[in-house]
């Protein structure tokens, strides 16, 4: 028998890409959002959006549909003329509930897609904060954009990411998405033992802001007082809630003024099962800080008709009174400042239910230099003393209000996404008008007998003021001086004597009225101002909440990072402790980086600052600590940290 022997050939090492990046320090943050698995979430959420939008098609009847081929060219692309179209032209900026009843959305993109095609896209909008200069450049087709090839795995267009997030509006996925997002982030910080209640312990304490944006549109839409601008004007608002460490927990965004009031507490109960403990529930006590926006009393008997939920807030200047006051307790020194403080019970009346009073527990705050602050607050003293009630009021400026703006600056929050509008009847304006009309006409009843009078005297007075007229017409005017013939001055003598008397005759009438006249003078004023405003254009707020879903987990990411390992007390730098958001990108995501790939593994090499010692000394003891967490990315693949 003859030996047979059997030679492997050794096997090809891998082949190792190397390629240099501008944004090296933010591969961390892509790295994280695979490790909490962000990606895979966002992209099974929309899954599940159009796979229920699949099943609500399949149980309507099927209706023979024929293509609608004006404006395309012969291969059933979209051409110049299609945009020209007198119907797309008065469609374009409508809203997108007016849309999505023309629109087939079978044929979305999105039905489609795979899951790793999702996936890319989501975080290629994670990333438009970096990549778009926090918005200023409005664009990606720009130098800065090829940085989401190495972010994203493509390197997307504008066109590409403009048609996902409008699939997106017409899947209608916002309040889904938004409400989803609250649960998978309360877990994550649990999970990394960053639940601000292990802090604070049984008071879940949150925060509850909001935040206008100035919307620049030339047609009649909803107002608010922009506080960036200082003046009322077209706007979104967003309601922001943020737990006890300042992380953004919720939103929702509304055309205008958001409902506040009673709606605080509705808000709540949408989002009560996420932000819960999981069975069995904890026994806390929720507080939510308000700012002074929420002190209206109809906020105040909301929160009195139930015994669930407690609140803070501050009382405006104009609604404090010592009269109002029904007893005050003893003063004592305020543990945590230069002021004394002291328990109150104040009475407070309800603007819009005249005569409508509650009494609620005032905390007054006296500093030493003669600065008063009142707050109110439905806790009882067994629970908070004064001291500990102003402590979580005043808590809200390095908790909640300094980390609240530097979000906004850092992720984009306070830019407009994008808009609809859609005409709607202004109920307000109607009921004003019907108002002052009903007004008008049970004034003009009371005043028919003088108004008759001067009826007639105005038909006296208007043939007078045309003769007048005529003689001013016949006369000339010859170095500043009237010249005309006597007889012709007499008669107008006459006239000016005769105008006069009639005036006179017209206010000895009106002076007995003349309260009744002055109120009909401002319902006639108001009333015509009021003509033509009857409708008002309603913008719809779905592209800006799904944008704005993408922006608060680029925030909590970053937080994440932050707080998971800035902010761990073994480093010996304790400056970087509750470092700024936009701190941290300049000093560490903006490092450039050389990227080692293979298949299998990915090396990213941040370059060391020499200007920042500092921030070099802390990522040195930072990034071993975020390899030990075996980062890996799509399809498996491994990556790691190292600073050179």
């Amino acid at each position: 028998m003859q030996d047979h022997h059997i030679s492997l050939a050794p096997s090809k090492p891998a082949k190792i890409d190397s390629f240099e990046v501008s944004y090296g320090g933010f591969e961390i943050i892509a790295a994280l959002a695979w490790h909490l698995k962000w990606p895979e979430y966002t992209s099974c959420q929309i899954q599940q959006a159009t796979f229920q939008l699949e099943q609500k098609l399949d149980q309507q009847p099927h209706a023979d549909q024929t293509t609608d081929r004006r404006g395309r060219d012969t291969r059933g692309r979209f051409t110049a003329r299609y945009n020209q179209r007198r119907d797309i032209r008065r469609n374009r900026f409508a809203a997108i509930a007016d849309k999505r009843q023309g629109k087939d959305l079978s044929r979305l993109q999105l039905c489609h897609s795979s899951s790793d095609t999702l996936v890319r896209k989501a975080l290629a909008i994670l990333a438009l904060p970096i990549v778009t200069l926090n918005g200023t450049l409005r664009s990606v087709n720009t130098p800065l954009g090829h940085a989401l090839k190495h972010f994203a795995g493509y390197d997307y267009m504008d066109a590409t990411l403009d048609k996902f997030l409008r699939e997106l509006k017409y899947l209608g996925i916002a309040e889904f998405l938004v409400k989803s997002q609250v649960g998978f982030w309360h877990n994550h910080w649990r999970a990394a033992g960053l639940d601000p209640q292990s802090e604070y312990g049984p008071l879940l304490c949150y925060y509850v802001d909001g935040h206008t944006k100035a919307l620049w549109s030339s047609k009649r839409v909803q107002k608010n007082k922009v506080i960036m601008l200082g003046r009322v004007m077209g706007c979104l608002e967003q309601v922001f809630v943020h737990d006890g460490l300042g992380r953004p927990t919720y939103f929702e965004t509304y055309s205008g003024r958001a409902p506040w009031g009673e709606y605080i507490l509705s808000l709540f109960e949408k989002i009560e099962t996420c932000l819960e403990a999981p069975q069995p529930k904890l026994q806390v006590i929720r507080l939510l800080v308000m700012d002074g926006s929420n002190n209206s009393v109809t906020t105040l008997r909301a929160f009195a008709a139930q015994d669930k939920y407690y609140f803070v807030t501050t009382l405006d200047k104009n609604q404090w009174n010592p009269r109002r006051i029904r007893w005050e307790g003893s003063k004592c020194r305020y543990e945590y400042g230069n002021a004394f403080v002291s328990d109150c019970e104040i009475e407070l009346q309800d603007s819009t239910d005249r005569g409508y009073l509650i009494v609620v527990r005032a905390v007054k705050i006296e500093w030493d230099d003669d600065k008063i602050t009142v707050l109110i607050t439905n806790l009882p003293v067994k629970i908070l003393d004064a001291s500990r009630v102003a402590k979580t009021y005043f808590d809200r400026w390095p908790l909640q209000e300094l980390w609240f703006q530097d979000s906004k600056e850092f992720a984009a929050l306070h830019r407009v996404a994008g808009y609809g509008k859609k005409l709607v009847a202004d109920q307000t304006v109607r009921a004003r008008q019907q108002d002052l009309q009903k007004k008008i006409e049970d004034l003009r009843n009371q005043l028919q007998q003088p108004l008759a009078q001067l009826s007639e005297l105005d038909q006296q007075l208007h043939t007078w003021i045309g003769k007048e007229r005529r003689l001013r017409v016949q006369s000339a005017i010859v170095e500043g001086q009237r010249q005309m013939s006597l007889q012709q001055a007499e008669q107008f003598d006459d006239c000016q004597r005769a105008i006069a008397a009639l005036e006179r005759q017209k206010r000895t009438i009106r002076q007995p009225y003349q309260k009744l006249f002055d109120r009909l003078k401002r319902h006639e004023q108001e009333w015509l101002r009021l003509q033509g405003k009857e409708n008002i254009y309603k913008v719809d707020v779905e592209l800006d909440q799904i944008l704005t879903y993408f922006r608060v987990a680029f925030v909590n990411l970053c937080t994440y990072f932050q707080m998971k390992f800035l902010n761990n007390s073994s480093l010996k730098n304790a400056s970087t402790r509750r470092m700024t958001l936009a701190t941290l990108l300049h000093r560490i995501f903006l490092l450039p980086a050389t990227i080692e790939q293979t298949k299998a593994w990915r090396r990213v090499y941040l370059k060391r600052n020499q200007k920042d010692k500092e921030m070099m000394t802390v990522l040195e003891q930072v990034l071993p600590t975020l390899n030990q967490l075996k980062l890996r990315l799509a399809k498996g693949r491994r990556v790691e940290f190292f600073l050179k």
